[in-house]
């Protein structure tokens, strides 16, 4: 994805904001059937991301299990860490979700 990220500059807000920041954000997100209901994801929810402001680039690690439970709902947990920092987002992240698919 490529963009403008807009964090702070909105000008009824803030009249001196500076121009709007570019961003490269690759999401290669790789997949692998562990079971016939549970799947091992990489790069699903966080990629990594270009700052054009400061140069720099933000490289995850970033893993996630999805299991299917029945036919409609799904769980997921996963979580990430960084690699290369150049552009500082986080150290550590996790999440979970449940889904229903209809």
């Amino acid at each position: 994805m490529y963009g403008f990220a807009s964090k702070n500059n909105n000008p009824s807000f803030n009249p001196h904001a500076p121009p709007l920041q570019r961003s490269l954000q690759i999401f290669p997100t790789v997949g692998f059937q562990l079971s016939p209901n549970t799947i091992l994801r990489f790069w699903d929810e966080n990629g990594m991301v270009y700052n054009s402001a400061g140069g720099g680039w933000f490289v995850p690690i970033d893993a996630m299990v999805t299991h299917r439970l029945d036919k409609n709902w799904v769980f997921a947990i996963g979580g990430s860490k960084q690699l290369v920092q150049t552009y500082r987002q986080y150290d550590w992240s996790s999440y979970a979700k449940i889904s229903y698919n209809f």
